[in-house]
């Protein structure tokens, strides 16, 4: 008996041996696909397991801003045309989304808040400012900040084979910015060109889904796809295609390559204040509610006067500009409805 049980402990320790040298092996390999040093995933796992201070939250908000820097002969900018507050809500299991409009005013800045970010570049920690800026505004804590260029859109569409959604509405943008125009203004390109989609199910790959979620001149109104605000309803419905698109499965294969892959858009093509580490902690933070996850898409209530909704476009320019107010001047409503709505 005594030899039986001696022979059993050192198979056990043989297959434990080789199941960490494995496994030790496995992580330096990826480790290097990645492009990191070979300790790089055992050091943040390890880093990781330590002090999650996710673990205790009720909620992780983001920031997420959609950047379309353009330098071209149509315009120059580093506005963010697209700004998203994300509130993951730990105990309902939702994510919720808010969309703020770029034309928002900002008393504090006296400006859009769609020149917060690059006002942000000429500050020593930019990520510091975005989020303070913000908290001020909405009065709510911004855990991270998440900076998205058109291009860097173009690849994650790339990377997970496209994404479809269905378009309850159709639109016709006959003032889309000519890509062939901006290229070379000398060629006989015309400066604008024609762009359509067509309501019902549509497939986004990285040959239409700038199209899809830059155009602005659609129609005279949201309903008929112009504006701003329509443009803020095709990113929601973008968003809740990805996440559909992630909870069914379909969002990574099991090849390897499209998870190096992956990790290469997070590390290289996003602009953002979470590290490795953080991400695995979110991660594990999430994993018991994962397949339980769903998006709230909350629209602000926009209305005609400042006696309704919670902004309003005022008959009158501010600076010059055609802008949002808050109806009271310390933006109260705004930060009770995002407080109420993201509980």
């Amino acid at each position: 008996m005594r030899r039986l049980f001696k022979l059993l402990f050192t198979l056990f320790i043989t297959l434990t041996l080789v199941f960490i040298l494995s496994f030790l092996n496995a992580s330096f390999r990826l480790s290097k696909s990645l492009g990191k040093p070979s300790n790089y995933l055992i050091k943040t796992i390890y880093s990781a397991s330590k002090n999650n201070s996710y673990a205790s939250k009720d909620k992780i908000n983001f920031i997420i801003l959609g950047l379309d820097e353009r330098n071209d002969s149509l315009e120059v900018t580093q506005t963010t045309d697209t700004i998203i507050f994300a509130s993951l809500n730990l105990k309902t299991s939702k994510i919720n989304t808010i969309s703020l409009p770029r034309d928002l005013w900002s008393y504090d800045l006296n400006s859009k808040i769609n020149e917060i970010y690059p006002l942000s570049l000429k500050e020593a920690d930019k990520f510091s400012f975005i989020k303070n800026k913000f908290q001020k505004l909405i009065n709510q804590d911004i855990d991270h900040v998440v900076i998205i260029t058109t291009d860097s859109l173009i690849e994650f569409v790339k990377v997970i084979n496209g994404v479809d959604l269905t378009l309850e509405k159709g639109f016709i943008d006959n003032q889309y910015p000519n890509p062939d125009y901006i290229k070379d203004p000398s060629s006989d390109a015309p400066i604008y060109k024609t762009i359509e989609f067509k309501s019902g199910l549509i497939h986004l790959d990285e040959s239409n889904i700038t199209e899809f979620v830059r155009s602005r001149h659609g129609g005279e109104t949201a309903a008929q796809g112009g504006t701003d605000i329509a443009r803020i309803q095709r990113q929601q419905l973008l968003i809740e295609a990805i996440l559909e698109k992630i909870k069914t499965g379909t969002f990574v294969t099991t090849d390897q390559s499209q998870f190096i892959n992956l990790y290469h858009f997070w590390d290289k093509n996003l602009v953002k204040d979470i590290t490795d580490v953080n991400a695995l902690q979110i991660l594990s933070t999430i994993s018991p509610i994962i397949s339980n996850i769903s998006l709230n898409k909350i629209e602000l209530e926009i209305g005609e006067t400042a006696k309704t909704g919670v902004i309003y476009h005022p008959l009158k320019f501010i600076n010059k500009q055609w802008v949002y107010l808050p109806v009271d001047d310390q933006y109260q409503k705004l930060q009770e409805f995002i407080k109420t709505n993201i509980n």
